[in-house]
């Protein structure tokens, strides 16, 4: 997929080691997009809204719980102390979850 003229470039992201594209479509979901075209306009529409249901669910605010927060206080205070992980425990992490 070409970029239009005057639209940023993607942003790619380096974490870890691994690089995470952000603003790009995959190849994937352009072919889906593409074949849907063809579709009659009641399943399009019906895959619009599965879309805009999925993005809704990416934008509504999460509540933490106590025990979350909790968690996430204490992971923030070993930040400022200057603690992380090293990189073989993310490395690890990553092979535990198939990454």
């Amino acid at each position: 997929m070409q970029r239009e003229e005057g639209l940023p470039a993607p942003l790619r992201v380096t974490v870890c080691s691994r690089e995470v594209h952000m603003g790009q479509v995959s190849k994937r979901l352009e072919k889906a997009v593409e074949a849907a075209k063809a579709w009659p306009l009641d399943r399009q529409e019906a895959a619009a809204e599965v879309l805009e249901h999925l993005d809704r669910l990416a934008m509504t605010p999460y509540k933490l719980s106590s025990e979350e927060r909790a968690d996430l206080e204490e992971a923030l205070a070993e930040a400022r102390r200057g603690e992380f992980a090293s990189d073989a425990e993310v490395a690890a992490m990553f092979a535990r979850h198939g990454m």
